[in-house]
């Protein structure tokens, strides 16, 4: 099985340690910075992708990685958008954006 992983902080960190313990399984990482919290914190020694994933180019980067499952780290979009006035509304309209646009199973962790 294919897991795409977007964003890699605590939620997606802890995902990973449970990904990982079947060898079946291969997980493909991307992330808007190229050191998210399972970079820092040992769990990968890198991404996979360092690019920001929205609901325009989800698809396209989609194909690319031929998932058989997609996992969106609701945490890391958070962070980045947070930070501002209304970020934190706008980053979970753009979480259920990517879900909904997305045409591969998908699945929101760290809401």
């Amino acid at each position: 099985m294919r897991v795409w992983l977007i964003g890699a902080g605590e939620p997606g960190k802890q995902a990973l340690l449970q990904l990982h313990k079947s060898e079946e399984i291969t997980v493909i990482v991307s992330a808007a910075t190229d050191r998210p919290v399972a970079v820092r914190d040992g769990v990968i020694p890198r991404v996979d992708h360092v690019e920001t994933v929205t609901s325009v180019n989800i698809n396209q980067l989609a194909r690319r990685v031929r998932p058989d499952i997609v996992l969106i780290d609701a945490s890391s979009m958070r962070e980045v958008l947070g930070r501002v006035t209304g970020g934190a509304a706008f980053s979970q309209s753009m979480i259920d954006e990517m879900a909904a646009a997305c045409e591969y199973p998908c699945l929101v962790i760290g809401s």
